[in-house]
Parts: C-alpha cells; structure tokens; sequence
C-alpha cells in the first residue's frame, strides 16, 4: 500500500469510523479501500469540520476531515476555528504541493500550515515518509488530551508518493495508537475545596463542556446530590444531565431564565467544572455573585484564574477531579437519605413547578405568526427522550437553549455551537450527530439565515439515510442583525425581499418537507417528521415566526 492507505489504516487502528469531505482529497480516495471506514462525501468542504466537530461530541471519538490543496483547505477555517473555540478533537489530514517546487508558482500553491496555525493547537507538515506513523500518533494525542482542539496535518505530494509499505509496518508494533492520558487534582487543593464546600450554605455548580466531554456525568450527579446542589450549565454542557433533574436550573449567562437566575444571584460559593467562564457563559463577567466563593476545576492550567480568581484552583480531568471530591466529602458529610427533602431543594422544587406553569401559559398561544417560543416549546415535548439537540447560531437560540422551553430529557444529548458562533454549524452538525447515533431522535433548531448558509447539504442527508429533522424557525430575516439594527436605527436592511421555499427545495433534496403557519398545525408537523425519520427521510419544517427577543431583556 502507499502513504495515504497507510494513513487510513492508522485512522482505523485509532478507531475511526467515519471521515468527512467531499471526496476529492487522498485520504478520501484511498479511504474507500478500507473495510470500516465510512466517507461521507459532502457538497461543501465547509461543511466538513462542522460535522468532525458533532460527529466527535456525540460519538466520544476525535472527529476527521480533509479537504484538498489551497482553496478546498482554506474552505475549512470558519468550521476548525469553531473547533479550536469550542475545545472539540478534530484531525485535518490534506495533502499539500511538493516541497521541491515550493515558491515556483505550482498548481494551488498555498502556506497551508500558516492560514491553520493560529486556529490549532498544532500543525505540522511530515516531511518524510517513515515519520508518518509517529506524525499521525502526535496528531491524536495533542487533539484529545489536555484542553482537546483541532490539528492540522499536510502531506506533501513529493512525500506520499515516495514510498510503499508493506501491510505489516502500520500493524503493531510500528503503529502504536494513542491513549488518553488523565490526571487527577493535587490532594492539598482537594482539601481546600472540600472546605469551602462544607461551609457553604447555598452552592451552585457550573457544568461546561469539559465535563462533557470527560464522560463525567455520573460523577457530577453523585456530587450534587450529595451536596443537594443546584447546577446550571453553560451552552457547552447542557446535556451532562437531564433538565429535569431536581437539581437542574437550566443554563447560565445569556440564556439563563429566571429560577436560575435567582438562585444564583443568591450563592454563597459557586463551584464550576470544565468551563473556561467565557462572555456568554457569564453575561460578559457580570453574573459573580457578591461576595461568593469560587472552586474552579479545568484540564488546563491556564484556565485556572483567567477570568474570575479562585479561592480553590484544581487542574485535573473532571471526571477525576469530581471522584475524588465525592469521596473526600464523604468524610465530611452526612448526606440526607434524599437530598430532596431538603429545604433549600424543596423550596427550589416549587419555585421551578410555578416557573414551568408560567411558561406553558406563556408559550401555549395561538397567535399569528407563530410565536418561536410556541414551536420550541412543542419541539421538547413532542421528541421528547433520547434526543440529540444540535444547536443553531441565530435569534432562534433565545428559546431553543432556554429550559424549560426546551428541556433535555432523560437519555438526550446536545450539540451545542461554541463561542465563535459560526452560523451552519447545527445545521450539517445534525446529519454527522445521525450518522453518529442513529438510534436517537436528532432536532435542529435553526433560523432561515443559518439554514440557507448550509442547507446545500440536504442531499447527503438523504444520501446517507440520515433521519433528522430541521425547525426552521423563518422570520424571512437574519434575526439578530434585525434586532440590533430596529434598536439602534429603528428600521432594518436585513429582512429577505426574496425568500426561497423551503417545502420545495427539501423535496428537490429528496427529503420531507412541510410548512407550518398556525400554531394548531405544529404538533402534526412533528409528528410526522419522526415518521419521516424513522424511514431514514430527512424532514424540514418551515415554521412561519416572528422576531421575539424577549428573553434576553429578561436575562439582564
């Protein structure tokens, strides 16, 4: 085999199962000769760092795409610098032009390692064929451990073509796959917060995508019942447990709603796991409450103190960390047989009923059009369990990533966009979170803006049997640019004087399609999306909305 079969073999051995790009790269071609692994052939290279990103949340494995030379590289910024904001493993493998004609104007010639370093945490060119093996191995391992990112990998032309192996040199021992390497927080450090944890009255825990990402759910159920403390999450770790746990306020920052905003207004100690405490995270650092203490747990040392100053500061892996916090707690506490008969739970128990009581009266309207919050609302209870939420950039998030108008249930995940916002990310990230999990229900909740960035790739949707399902929540508008400028100026340049049909161009795509203009008919529409889906048939619902804001004049 020569240099890119190899590669393929290694991408096996490191269990990968699926690659995304359009089909024109090397590794793509030589890929089709491998048992095991799928590519997924897209209309867009754009597309493809998107889905590695999904694909490696829902999955747990480090996602990869590729792309090829010059144009079809650069196509792939937006999505590895949404990657490198939002910590997810993604491995970009390319081929490059030959480095013995370097500098002499060669076909799609480009400084391919200088347009990706800024936005990795590496990338490197293999400058000789027997260093591949050791290239590749590098390349996983500084994409998963640590603060996980993006990498960045090109193979000269002059270098893949140069050599053939044989099958057993990327067996074992030549190729070695990575591991995941874990660490633990310094045992001074544990004590500390375990301190502050004893004597706090009213605690609250931040869940964040490191968390997520540590596979730590049952340890961070087994902390906060312990403690009978309420949690919030960012964007990030929605997800890390069900919204309708005792515990669950709903998400932080922006999207906080209004039992979590009191509760944690009123905290004594605020304790966050695998967040970086980011703008939105944390209303642009306004949130602390006063006069709290603070317990930060991250993977990366620099994150430790970068935004708000910790009185206990544990670098660890948080699923690591918060072990070895139940078990010291539990020298310290006496834990209540059920943590809800506790009176502080129990009072945040009945605030939570009244608050849900409040939004289903809210949202529960018949107006026209169609309140987002209405077709949002119903979206959560129609889909229910076992839901992956693949989120949107757009006014449309005011309510998708706002419990309890959307609340993750028992066996659901969420796919969530990280601080970059690059609008398209949700919208294919629900085809590789299908493709990843086809057993679950998978939802985006999109505006029309996002959704026209990317809906090109409905075909590969229905190419591949990828039964999800799009709420476009059409406002014929790009939501927030409208917002920010009926503010400002009080009249808009953003409002679409042509907007495509959505019902048609999903049919063209061989996919489902359906318009919803009352709010009586959002119910059916769902309905009949997961049939759609249960037969491996995309589905788009055009949901004909208006512009609602409101929620982030109540989040201040």
């Amino acid at each position: 085999m020569n240099a890119w079969e190899a590669i393929v073999n290694m991408l096996k051995a490191e269990g990968i199962d699926f690659i995304f790009g359009i089909g024109d790269s090397s590794l793509q071609l030589y890929a089709d000769k491998i048992e095991g692994i799928t590519n997924v052939n897209l209309r867009y290279e754009g597309s493809a760092p998107f889905m590695a990103m999904a694909y490696a949340r829902v999955s747990g494995k480090p996602g990869v795409c590729t792309a090829s030379v010059g144009p079809g590289t650069a196509n792939l910024l937006p999505g590895v610098l949404e990657a490198y904001s939002g910590c997810s493993p993604v491995v970009i493998i390319n081929a490059a032009g030959s480095q013995k004609t370097y500098g002499m104007g060669e076909f799609q010639e480009s400084d391919q390692i200088a347009m990706m370093k800024p936005i990795t945490k590496w990338s490197a060119r293999i400058p000789y064929t027997d260093r591949i093996p050791w290239f590749v191995r590098r390349a996983f391992s500084i994409a998963t451990n640590g603060q996980p990112g993006p990498v960045f990998l090109e193979l000269p032309y002059d270098v893949s073509g140069k050599t053939r192996w044989e099958l057993h040199d990327i067996g074992t021992p030549r190729y070695v796959p990575s591991r995941r390497i874990r660490m633990g927080g310094d045992p001074a450090l544990i004590d500390e917060a375990v301190k502050l944890l004893v004597k706090a009255k009213r605690p609250v825990a931040v869940s964040g995508n490191g968390t997520v990402q540590s596979g730590a759910a049952e340890e961070f159920k087994q902390f906060i019942e312990s403690l009978g403390m309420p949690f919030l999450t960012t964007p990030g770790g929605r997800g890390i447990l069900p919204e309708t746990h005792p515990l669950a306020l709903g998400v932080c920052g922006y999207y906080r709603t209004k039992v979590g905003k009191e509760v944690y207004s009123g905290a004594d100690l605020v304790f966050t796991v695998g967040t970086r405490n980011e703008s939105y995270s944390t209303h642009q650092w306004r949130d602390f409450p006063e006069g709290a203490r603070f317990i930060q747990i991250d993977i990366s040392p620099s994150e430790i103190g970068k935004n708000w100053i910790p009185d206990a500061g544990i670098v660890g892996d948080a699923k690591i960390v918060l072990r070895q916090l139940i078990d010291a707690i539990q020298d310290e506490v006496i834990a209540a047989e059920d943590f809800r008969e506790m009176p502080r739970v129990k009072e945040i128990l009945k605030a939570k009923e009244e608050f849900e009581k409040e939004v289903e009266a809210e949202c529960m309207v018949a107006e026209t059009p169609i309140p987002a919050k209405r077709a949002v609302y119903e979206l959560s209870r129609v889909f229910g369990q076992n839901t992956i939420l693949v989120s949107e950039n757009g006014s449309q998030d005011s309510w998708s990533y706002c419990c309890p108008h959307f609340q993750v249930q028992d066996g659901s995940e969420c796919v969530p966009v990280a601080e970059q916002t690059c609008m398209g990310m949700g919208v294919v990230g629900a085809i590789a979170a299908k493709l990843a999990r086809p057993e679950k229900k998978v939802v985006c909740v999109t505006g029309d803006g996002a959704f026209q960035m990317y809906m090109k790739e409905l075909p590969t949707a229905a190419q591949y049997r990828a039964g999800c399902t799009w709420l476009v929540l059409n406002n014929s508008a790009l939501g927030w640019v409208k917002h920010h400028q009926m503010t400002a100026a009080g009249w808009n340049t953003s409002t679409f004087q042509v907007q495509p049909d959505f019902v048609k161009w999903a049919e063209a795509c061989q996919c489902f399609g359906l318009r919803i203009e009352k709010a009586s008919e959002i119910r059916p529409a769902l309905e009949e999306a997961i049939k759609a889906n249960e037969r491996g048939i995309p589905a788009v619902l055009d949901c004909v909305t208006g512009l609602d804001m409101t929620h982030f004049q109540r989040a201040e």
